[in-house]
């Protein structure tokens, strides 16, 4: 008796088909593969900008900038002197509060225009995050005056090369003391 040819063999379409899946199915692997490519190698060639190492000195316009601590307000439980409604809340989940604490010291002639809420925090995981509180506000220091400055932020857990960044390109780094377990 004669094979039926108006039925299809199974066994040969199936084969076929899953070929077929498998070509298919190399094109958007092929793709993810090339995008990781390409991301590893722009991130492992970026160069950093230069920062200020953490306990350094940085000149900015009029004098010099250093940060002397960075303390964790879940740790500490300072609170700022006024009542501050977004302090009150806990932090945001996946998230760390820390104070940081920054001395200005005005050197030349026309002293420091201070405006603290303009320094933002930046790095890798963290996009420009802002102060959720500063003092003082907007001051000016004369030559031969210091100025401790007090600024909180809230910082994601996992961010990475963070660094305090200001006006004038002022960058001082935050090392990894601000890092909660």
């Amino acid at each position: 008796m004669a094979p039926d040819i108006s039925t299809p063999d199974t066994d040969t379409t199936g084969r076929a088909a899953a070929r077929r899946r498998r070509k298919l199915l190399l094109i958007p692997l092929s793709l993810l593969c090339a995008l990781g490519l390409v991301l590893g190698y722009l991130f492992l060639t970026a160069k950093p900008e230069a920062s200020t190492p953490l306990g350094a000195s940085a000149s900015i316009e009029g004098g010099t900038a250093r940060i002397n601590g960075i303390i964790s307000l879940e740790r500490d439980g300072w609170l700022p002197p006024e009542h501050v409604h977004v302090l009150d809340e806990g932090p945001s989940a996946g998230t760390h509060r820390v104070r940081i604490l920054v001395q200005f010291t005005a050197l030349e002639g026309k002293g420091i225009t201070l405006d603290t809420s303009q320094f933002s925090v930046t790095g890798l995981g963290a996009n420009s995050i802002r102060p959720l509180w500063t003092s003082p506000g907007k001051t000016q220091l004369q030559q031969g005056d210091s100025l401790n400055a007090t600024m909180v932020f809230e910082l994601p857990n996992q961010a990475v090369a963070l660094v305090l960044e200001g006006p004038g390109n002022t960058r001082l780094s935050l090392g990894l003391s601000h890092h909660t377990a």
